[in-house]
């Protein structure tokens, strides 16, 4: 009797282990994302994780050199820098061209914040692209720079 009941609950557990890993791996696009076993959809969902985001070509939109002062230094000191703003294609480098004014202004006004110490190493230059972009974006009134790109960049 006991080896009877010994083996109905082995039975028993593997069917239950064999029914549960198959709603597992038969449901798992289903199932909510916490739950998930890593890599487990199917379908369209496997394709557009696998398929590399395709990188749309930008058209440079060159500005005029900036020359600005620096804050802070003595004796002063002054950045020149060119700048070069990707859009998505040559109609928004036209309202680009039409919102020099707005872009200039935003620039200039930025540059002349910065020290030498926040320019000088290479986190400070990506910071300064990305809050470039941002204000750039923010004078033309629309998010039509997609990249703020240094075409020159000097501090003396």
């Amino acid at each position: 009797m006991n080896k009877k009941l010994i083996i109905i609950a082995s039975a028993v557990i593997v069917l239950l282990g064999g029914a549960g890993a198959g709603v597992w791996f038969f449901t798992a696009d289903i199932l909510p994302e916490f739950i998930k076993p890593k890599g487990a959809t199917r379908g369209k969902e496997t394709a557009k994780r696998e398929e590399p985001k395709k990188h749309e070509p930008e058209v440079g939109a060159d500005l005029e050199v900036f020359v600005v002062n620096l804050t802070g230094s003595i004796p002063s000191r002054y950045l020149r820098t060119s700048l070069s703003l990707g859009v998505k294609d040559e109609r928004e480098k036209e309202k680009i061209r039409e919102s020099s004014g707005p872009i200039r202004h935003a620039v200039i006004m930025y540059l002349t914040e910065k020290t030498v110490e926040d320019l000088i190493d290479p986190q400070g230059k990506n910071k300064l692209r990305a809050d470039l972009l941002k204000r750039i974006n923010t004078a033309i009134g629309k998010p039509l720079v997609l990249n703020v790109y240094f075409k020159e960049f000097l501090i003396q």
